[in-house]
């Protein structure tokens, strides 16, 4: 059905040559609003006054609304039906995260027109106001400099896509830009210069009302005939939300609420009619919550073998899952105490629910990080934990003269690692084990070597050791000729590799074959700060640091990202916080 208009009353005109109180009329499809005043002029009654109106005359198949509230007036709207997103100025992620939410309908919007104009297109998409209560604050603050040209965007192309640009501000200082975007202009309580310099033309003086100030006229009004000079300032009163006092006209707000549960079908705490909601995370985002307030993943379920779902994504609240029978190596970057042993956890248990019969290795270098994880897993299930040094053995073949032997040396925690993959995975060079052992060239040609390995069970690698990270050769060969080779035979064998903690590796083809081999890597950390200085050596170095900056705001704690090298995807996310049980 073709949208022509969606006019909305929100007060009364004294336009002296009609000789009557026109009803002051905005059409939503043809113009943008901005709204001046000083303090306690009525600016946020307004914004209420204009949700309630579209909650009277549209439904949510027609119209949903976003709210940025720099004011701290609007929190009362965050549950209503058409309101799909209401976000303050608490947390910066959220006020970026509207504009991404913002650009994608307009360009959805844009495909599904079709290159025509809203008013005109037979089944047009959902119509979107977007609400920003106080611009001052958001054009005033530096870490938005970026979003400023998006809103500017938004403005100039929104309203023939059926977005509608609805703001408030306290004076006209750094809004210039703006202002032509803007058909429709309301000025409440203002000094004389600025009433002229927001309407280019002379206005009178008003007295000092809520309320109560000058509105150019955007709409022709009813009951006029013959020549009338549109976009002029005339004297204006809006309306209130509810009535005021008893026994005047309107509703009151018991009346308001009770009309929109029954348009809107609300039982059992929530409206059965409602637009798609964009939430806010809880402070912790704990697995009650996950379970609450996630979204269905775009495109539909699907199936995947081994899924572990850690983290919701900050644009569509969508799980963020690692199919651990595709991602055999991961990795995890970021700050201390920033959430990557909390991720670690959230993995482990993950996986230990699916595959309880899981072979879990833990290479730790000494500093007993992965102690408390082990002690955990090590009941009910085979666990190894390689950590500090440890007196092992080694068997030499019969040869000549020389009966078998059997030789023992302590090794530290890489070299056990070494001497356990070498028994149960897979062969390492003679030459690698001999110098663990110290072996003479003739001894080393002796090691004893198996013709065949068992079967293993499905086996979890975690690696949280700086040893992998040196530049000696005996420390980089994990990371450069052992482990491509266990991961080209990951998902037919059943392994997954977990580096926990990434560090820096200078060497350059070390470095390389790392970033080649990772499928899914995690970041704690402010991500352009990170691709900027160190990350320019792992899987994050290839990204626009400009873009980053742009796009993210800082981590917040329990917040980190996603990447999924293969398909390209990076997903700023919260974190589920990992309880025990």
């Amino acid at each position: 059905m073709v949208l022509k208009t969606m006019l909305c009353t929100l007060g009364k005109f004294d336009i002296p040559i009609t000789q009557m109180q026109s009803p002051f009329n905005v059409d939503l499809l043809d113009s943008n609003i901005i709204l001046f005043g000083s303090a306690l002029s009525g600016k946020t009654t307004f914004l209420k006054t204009l949700i309630n109106i579209l909650h009277k005359q549209y439904n949510n198949r027609q119209e949903q609304v976003f709210i940025l509230d720099f004011g701290g007036g609007l929190s009362e709207y965050r549950d209503f039906p058409l309101v799909s997103a209401y976000y303050d100025n608490a947390n910066e992620e959220y006020v970026k995260r509207v504009f991404k939410i913002l650009d994608n309908i307009l360009k959805d919007n844009i495909k599904e027109l079709n290159g025509g104009n809203y008013r005109e297109t037979k089944y047009p998409p959902l119509h979107t106001t977007f609400m920003i209560d106080n611009l001052n604050a958001f054009v005033d603050e530096p870490r938005y400099a970026t979003y400023q040209e998006k809103l500017a965007k938004l403005c100039r192309d929104g309203l023939s896509r059926g977005i509608t640009i609805v703001v408030t501000a306290s004076e006209t200082k750094g809004l210039a830009s703006y202002l032509g975007s803007f058909r429709q202009k309301i000025a409440f309580e203002m000094p004389l210069d600025k009433y002229t310099e927001i309407f280019t033309g002379k206005v009178g003086q008003v007295g000092n009302h809520p309320g109560h100030g000058f509105a150019n006229v955007s709409v022709r009004p009813e009951g006029i005939t013959g020549t009338f000079r549109m976009n002029l300032p005339y004297e204006v009163q809006c309306a209130f939300p509810y009535k005021v006092k008893e026994g005047e006209p309107g509703e009151t707000k018991e009346d308001f609420v009770s009309a929109l549960k029954k348009k809107f079908g609300f039982s059992d705490g929530m409206y059965g009619k409602s637009v798609k909601k964009y939430q806010m995370f809880p402070k912790e985002l704990k697995t009650s919550d996950f379970e609450k307030i996630k979204q269905p993943a775009k495109g539909g379920e699907k199936e995947l073998e081994i899924p572990v779902s850690v983290a919701l994504d900050y644009v569509d609240f969508c799980p963020v899952t690692v199919d651990l029978s595709q991602s055999h190596v991961i990795s995890i970057y970021g700050k201390r105490e920033f959430g990557k042993t909390n991720l670690l956890q959230l993995l482990l248990s993950g996986i230990i629910k699916q595959k309880p019969g899981a072979r879990m290795v833990f290479l730790d270098d000494g500093r007993n990080q992965l102690q408390d994880i082990y002690n955990k897993y090590q009941d009910g299930r085979e666990s190894v934990y390689f950590n500090g040094f440890s007196q092992e053995t080694i068997t030499l073949a019969a040869a000549g003269s020389k009966p078998e032997e059997i030789r023992s040396k302590k090794l530290s925690p890489l070299q056990r690692f070494y001497l356990y993959l070498n028994e149960n995975y897979l062969d390492l060079p003679k030459s690698l084990i001999g110098g663990m052992f110290n072996l003479s060239e003739m001894d080393v040609r002796r090691i004893v070597v198996k013709d065949e390995y068992e079967d293993t069970p499905y086996t979890v690698f975690v690696i949280q050791s700086k040893l992998v990270y040196l530049n000696q050769n005996e420390n980089k060969y994990f990371i450069q000729k052992a482990l491509p080779r266990l991961a080209a035979v990951a998902e037919d064998k059943g392994y997954v590799f977990i580096f926990s903690d990434v560090q820096k590796i200078s060497e350059m083809e070390t470095n390389e074959v790392f970033n080649s081999v990772v499928s899914t890597a995690f970041l704690f950390d402010n991500i352009a700060e990170f691709a900027g200085e160190r990350g320019q050596k792992t899987v994050f170095g290839n990204m626009d640091v400009k873009y980053l900056k742009e796009d993210y705001a800082p981590c917040e704690k329990g917040d980190g990202y996603f990447y999924d090298i293969e398909a390209d995807c990076l997903l700023k996310a919260k974190f589920i916080k990992y309880e025990e049980g």
